[in-house]
């Protein structure tokens, strides 16, 4: 008789094969961790390496601190995972006035008040936050901490907190309140090779002639890893800002291990009230004229009337290496971009053979006079650079660019984003701009996918057609990306033929020929109005169109944007509608062979209910007339949010 062998479960198996299988799960679909970690006592075991590995932190009160630190420690210990802390980082804004019973609000996380909070912060979760142009900025606006201040001692449970943790390697700090003291000496004393991430770096004694000692003891600690600065010429005060030159020589060699640097340049409110010339900048202590870095990452941002010049990119080449950059952004997705000069610059003068990831913004710079070279500069711009990995392109984009983008680094991108955007205001007097956005067609993506064969993350701007077949085809098109994993569809409701195409000819018929306020026509509003309605149920459709063929697709996020605009600035016309029915959603599926799991998520929900709740976007009698003949009232119904749905696709 046969003996039966006993059955093989996962607490058989041993810890460093679990350890795999934990850290497998973590890395492809983390909220199955948890639940991975609760099947049995090996599990958990297991687990407890990739569940604390990284921690964050909210900073609200001190009270809440204290008792947040305080909970950590607890399940760290009672886990017996203090030692799989690798990385900790800590947001949001220590307030020390407000009391412990007080509810938090936004200026928790924005004290200042006036970072640029875009409705799309959810759709662009990676694009770095810049200020509104206009907005107020002061450098020099509050004494440098002291240690063992106040301040200084209510970081004590997150300084006391890090002295436990023995495997301490990377420390995120993105909080407005100044680096506290004791905090950067317990990093010198208990881990000096913990690298430090600070997200709000600004020195604020720069004009004294020789800065605070412990400015210039944060700014080139060898714990000093990557810094992020807001950078103006001249703040609201109409003082001179020199932390873009400060920084700078940081890279240069004053901070010895500083690799990576964003810096956000903009011009604020009041910045430019003093017409004098800027002060001289007198340099660091210790800083040696002709030092040059080498980061490994550098982003330059701009936004808020900062204009891109030759010169100061060839300023930044004189502080650091860009033959040992691997990653760059230049100017930033939505920020002011570089234009045909300076992208003819770069191309002839500098050189970046280490690069693999680039993100660049193009400007016309055409409000004024056509600029017709800008795509011949733009095409040696991009064919200048070895084959890259990753590649995102916002700003004016023209068939010609794309052909150049594709064939030079086609064979070896695994993320290409591409967000086409033109300038919709008509410029200076006498100029009529002609340029429409470009949107991809299903002849582009089968261009794609032919000459990027292992590209696995996509972003594309697609013309929302009413839901056509050929809307279809496009998706469809899509699905032949064989390792396409993750998507980003910019569906484009927007039509600037309008006033940009002298060729154009709606042919509405009936009452769609009748006039609208501001001077459209029924029918622009009705194509707006039908092309911008994607509700849950199209989202999924258009998931389960591509999908269809592309088994391996993870993720689709989808931006619904551009209805009621018509290529000639904004014209407020039907905006409680339009703004009301361009959803945009994040649909993830689970990592499942044996069955479908879908997340559907709507993006910005919460900001678009609150715009609902409020008096936002009037409707006016001839608006709703059209609204009412795509989508009567329902029976029982309590108002016209409850009674629209999207068109079905024509599949």
């Amino acid at each position: 008789m046969a003996t039966e062998l006993p059955k093989a479960g996962l607490c058989r198996l041993p810890l460093e094969i679990l350890q795999q299988v934990a850290g497998y799960i973590a890395e492809v679909y983390r909220p199955s961790l948890c639940a991975f970690s609760l099947t049995n006592r090996s599990c958990h075991q297991a687990s407890t390496l990739f569940i604390f590995r990284q921690i964050h932190l909210n900073v609200r009160t001190r009270e809440e601190l204290q008792l947040d630190v305080e909970g950590l420690a607890t399940a760290l210990s009672r886990t017996d995972s203090v030692r799989h802390v690798h990385s900790l980082a800590l947001e949001g804004f220590l307030d020390l006035k407000k009391p412990r019973n007080e509810k938090g609000s936004w200026r928790d996380v924005d004290p200042l008040g006036w970072w640029y909070s875009l409705e799309t912060n959810e759709v662009f979760p990676d694009d770095d936050q810049v200020p509104s142009g206009g907005a107020e900025y002061f450098v020099y606006d509050e004494s440098v901490i002291q240690q063992h201040s106040e301040e200084d001692l209510a970081w004590a449970p997150v300084i006391n907190f890090i002295r436990t943790l023995p495997s301490l390697q990377k420390l995120v700090y993105n909080c407005p309140n100044q680096f506290p003291p004791s905090l950067l000496d317990t990093l010198h004393a208990r881990h000096p090779q913990c690298q430090l991430h600070h997200l709000t770096f600004r020195m604020r004694t720069l004009l004294w002639g020789t800065p605070y000692p412990y400015e210039m003891a944060l700014a080139t600690s060898p714990c000093l890893y990557k810094v992020k600065v807001i950078c103006t010429g001249r703040d609201s005060e109409a003082d001179d800002d020199f932390n873009q030159e400060a920084v700078m020589e940081l890279v240069a060699g004053l901070a010895p291990n500083l690799k990576e640097a964003t810096i956000v340049n903009f011009n604020p409110g009041r910045g430019g009230r003093s017409l004098r010339r800027r002060a001289k900048w007198q340099g660091l202590p210790g800083f040696a004229p002709g030092s040059v870095g080498s980061l490994a990452s550098l982003s330059l941002i701009s936004s808020g009337g900062f204009f891109w010049t030759p010169v100061y990119v060839q300023t930044w080449a004189k502080f650091t290496d860009f033959g040992s950059l691997r990653r760059l952004t230049i100017a930033g997705p939505g920020a002011r971009g570089i234009d045909g000069e300076v992208m003819g610059y770069i191309a002839q003068n500098h050189s970046f053979p280490q690069l693999r990831a680039l993100s660049v913004c193009l400007e016309r710079q055409d409000a004024s006079v056509e600029r017709p070279d800008f795509t011949a500069n733009a095409i040696p711009f991009f064919t200048a650079f070895e084959p890259l990995e990753e590649l995102s392109v916002s700003g004016p984009l023209e068939p010609e660019i794309l052909d150049a983008i594709l064939h030079r680094h086609g064979r070896t991108l695994k993320t290409l984003m591409m967000r086409p955007e033109e300038v919709e205001s008509p410029g200076f007097v006498g100029r009529n701009r002609r340029e429409i956005p470009m949107t991809f067609t299903k002849e582009h993506v089968l261009q794609i996918q032919a000459e990027c064969p292992g590209l696995e993350d996509l972003g594309v701007r697609v013309k929302r057609m009413k839901s056509s077949a050929a809307e279809v085809a496009i998706y469809r098109s899509l699905a032949k990306i064989r390792r396409l994993r993750s998507l980003f569809l910019i569906l484009d409701c927007s039509d600037w033929r309008v006033h940009r195409d002298s060729s154009y000819d709606p042919s509405f018929d009936g009452e769609d020929r009748d006039k609208l306020e501001y001077g459209y026509m029924k029918g622009h509003l009705r194509e707006a109005l039908v092309n911008c309605a994607v509700d849950e149920k199209l989202a999924r459709s258009i998931w389960g169109t591509i999908r269809e063929e592309s088994r391996g697709l993870e993720s689709l996020r989808l931006w619904t944007t551009g209805a009621g605009h018509f290529g000639k600035g904004q014209n407020n016309m039907a905006d409680g509608y339009l703004n009301h029915l361009s959803r945009s959603w994040l649909i993830e599926r689970a990592p499942r062979d044996d069955v479908e799991i879908l997340q559907v998520k709507e993006l910005c929900r919460s900001e678009r209910e609150a715009r609902d709740a409020s008096s936002y976007g009037a409707r006016r009698p001839k608006e709703t007339e059209v609204f009412r003949s795509l989508w009567p009232s329902k029976e029982g119904g309590k108002s016209w949010q409850d009674d629209w749905s999207s068109i079905p696709l024509q599949v």
